[in-house]
């Protein structure tokens, strides 16, 4: 007898088109979704790696003030090394992130460093070109381990200069202009060029050129000291010491050397590099051009800047960290003179008029302006 095997038919059925573009349209809306989130988080990250770079810088320059009485100096002279181009002379010397090193766990950086010679001299490449990650803003990936190579001779060197790079800077206050308080022509006389030196008041400053170095320079010599806890008149909570600065909106094409090498040298005390302005507002590139005052490479190289949405970190002299919004108040900014409304400069000296308005910006940035804060307006 022969058996057949009985096959029951079944409804094989599968995916139509139309049902997998509806997959996949919901699994990309899901995505679309999922990935702001996903960013945003990293940002809260990032932004908070920042916040903890300027709390370690405030608390260094608190220890900094213990032990020596004062805060680093901005900007100093310093005698050009023999055999260099400026031999003779005098150069810029180290900045403050240097003189800080042994209080943020860079001592051996500290005591690799000639402080007997300029910052650019040959025997300081090897701690120029040292790339430090506390002063690095994770947002920022523009200088995370990039190094700057400038030909021997660029900036009074006889070898190649290695350069790295910082997002953080000491607050100069909220004044513009050059380390020898003259102006562009070089016509201030001795009085003026103390006044517009004298006049520069942030938490870091310039020490002015005194009597060696006033002759090498060539003009009078005028000097000031470094600012001390005590003179934070205005008070250590609403004062700036630190901000940071968005180095990765300097153009790299606009050299040689580009403004993208050329500023934010971690290791130079150089208004530009390791000092920033109140002058100008938080994030100037969102509502103005790249303005200058002097010989510095304007607002965007000068100014308190991120590229955190809404603001920029900052460090109070007390060691807090605030996140300040860029709707902060701010003086307003003429586009034909680039200078403040109100605000008029005398050869080298600054002078508010009857219109001038000192935003509350401002008012973080001097040591002893003497204004009124309360920490709802910032």
């Amino acid at each position: 007898m022969s058996h057949r095997r009985s096959l029951q038919s079944r409804d094989q059925r599968g995916f139509t088109l139309i049902e997998l573009l509806v997959v996949i349209a919901i699994i990309a809306v899901l995505i679309s979704l999922l990935l702001p989130a996903v960013q945003s988080a990293r940002e809260a990250a990032r932004r908070a790696q920042c916040s903890n770079n300027l709390k370690q810088l405030a608390l260094a320059t608190a220890n900094y003030e213990m032990a020596n009485g004062s805060f680093p100096m901005g900007f100093a002279w310093q005698w050009c090394d023999a055999g260099s181009p400026c031999a003779g002379s005098v150069g810029n010397a180290a900045g403050p992130m240097v003189a800080l090193c042994p209080y943020y766990e860079q001592g051996s950086v500290f005591n690799a460093y000639n402080f007997s010679v300029t910052n650019w001299g040959d025997i300081n490449s090897t701690v120029d070109g040292t790339g430090l990650g506390t002063l690095w803003c994770p947002s920022d990936g523009s200088i995370q381990g990039y190094r700057a190579t400038f030909a021997p001779g660029t900036n009074y060197n006889n070898l190649p200069l290695l350069v790295c790079f910082s997002n953080y800077r000491g607050n100069w206050g909220y004044w513009a202009g050059r380390v020898t308080g003259r102006d562009n022509a070089g016509t201030a006389t001795a009085a003026q060029r103390q006044a517009a030196i004298s006049q520069f008041n942030g938490v870091f400053v310039t020490n002015g050129y005194g009597a060696a170095g006033g002759p090498a320079l060539g003009f009078p010599g005028v000097s000031r000291a470094p600012v001390k806890l005590a003179s934070v008149t205005d008070g250590t909570s609403n004062t700036v010491a630190f901000s940071e600065v968005a180095h990765g909106l300097l153009s790299q094409t606009d050299g040689p050397p580009s403004s993208f090498d050329n500023w934010n040298w971690w290791a130079s005390g150089s208004p530009g590099d390791c000092s920033y302005f109140h002058f100008w507002p938080i994030n100037p590139q969102k509502r103005m051009a790249n303005l200058g005052q002097d010989d510095q490479a304007g607002a965007y190289a000068e100014a308190a800047s991120s590229f955190h949405p809404g603001g920029v970190n900052v460090a109070l002299v007390d060691g807090s960290v605030r996140f300040i919004k860029d709707t902060i108040d701010t003086w307003m900014i003429d586009p034909t003179t680039g200078l403040p409304q109100g605000v008029t400069r005398n050869v080298s000296v600054w002078q508010l008029g009857p219109g001038a308005k000192v935003g509350i910006w401002q008012a973080l940035g001097s040591v002893n302006g003497g204004e009124v804060i309360s920490a709802d307006a910032y």
